[in-house]
């Protein structure tokens, strides 16, 4: 195949226009000069009306002769653009073909290249094909020619061994929020996210059974308090029963001399009339003089005075 390369060479002469533009620049700053500061009237305007239509038509007049000129500028570009035009067709031709060439061996190399990738994912992914798609960490670059097996490899065991390691990592935790976080990390491929979302599930839990056990604290204190009110009140209660019963025992006591004191009453009020009345029927005998000494309170005195007054006994204080 011919190298040889061939520069296309293109020369330029530079065309002549000519015009008289400084001349043309005086005229028109004269006629500026003269219509500044004037001031137009109903008088002065059909004059200034002339005027403006006068330098319109003069500035038509030369746009059209510079398009005049520019067309015939123009003429001979036309004519090396259209030829110019035509050999840069010719030379898309060979480029076209060859480019075509290229592509086609490329995409047959590049198929070649993905297929040797194939072959060493499937060698060296082992237990992590599931978590690591080829697919999923697959690298353009690989594809280069230049790319060597060693660094495909390397790459691919890399991506095996972060994964393996990190899925390990999270069994490790023995959380029960672990598989959320293998769901995570396998979404992700961002071990960070799944560790975090594991320690935020065990903050949550450790707070939650922090709140239960306070729970559970206060409701002990609750049934301490209950139990010791209980038993407060059922003391109070057999003391209050115990007071209850120790009056009544007492009233019985009481209600037990009072009957034993009115028995006891009565029945010395029945043996002294016994005594009155047997003193009495015997009232006709013989009286004798007998001294005794009694001890007495002053009422068992006076009670006994005036039995002996009932009984028409004599008696004297000694």
């Amino acid at each position: 195949m011919s190298q040889t390369n061939h520069e296309v060479t293109i020369t330029q002469q530079p065309a002549l226009i000519q015009c008289d533009f400084e001349k043309a620049k005086a005229y028109l700053a004269e006629r500026l000069q003269e219509y500044q500061g004037v001031i137009f009237t109903e008088d002065t305007k059909a004059d200034a009306k002339k005027t403006v239509a006068e330098l319109r038509k003069e500035k038509k007049a030369f746009e059209d002769r510079v398009k005049e000129v520019k067309k015939e500028y123009m003429k001979p570009f036309e004519v090396f653009h259209g030829q110019a035009q035509e050999l840069i067709e010719m030379y898309e031709q060979p480029i076209t073909f060859i480019n075509t060439q290229v592509a086609d061996f490329e995409r047959k190399r590049v198929a070649e290249r993905q297929e040797y990738i194939k072959n060493l994912y499937n060698e060296f992914i082992c237990d992590m094909a599931e978590v690591l798609p080829l697919s999923r960490i697959y690298n353009e670059k690989w594809e280069n020619a230049t790319t060597s097996k060693k660094a495909i490899c390397d790459e691919i065991i890399g991506w095996r061994d972060e994964a393996r390691n990190a899925i390990n990592a999270i069994k490790g935790m023995h959380s029960e929020a672990e598989e959320k976080a293998l769901a995570i990390y396998m979404d992700t491929l961002d071990l960070s996210k799944a560790m975090l979302h594991i320690s935020q599930y065990e903050a949550q839990k450790q707070e939650i059974m922090a709140r239960e056990q306070e729970r559970l604290r206060q409701e002990e204190q609750e049934r301490i308090r209950r139990e010791e009110r209980a038993k407060l009140e059922a003391e109070q209660r057999a003391i209050e029963a115990e007071r209850r019963a120790q009056e009544e025992k007492e009233a019985a006591l009481r209600q037990a001399e009072a009957e034993t004191e009115a028995a006891v009453a009565a029945a010395r009020e029945e043996a002294a009339q016994e005594v009155i009345d047997s003193l009495i029927a015997m009232g006709d005998g013989v009286a004798n003089l007998y001294e005794y000494r009694l001890s007495m309170t002053d009422e068992q005195k006076e009670k006994l005075e005036l039995y002996l007054n009932s009984v028409g006994i004599d008696w004297e204080m000694i």
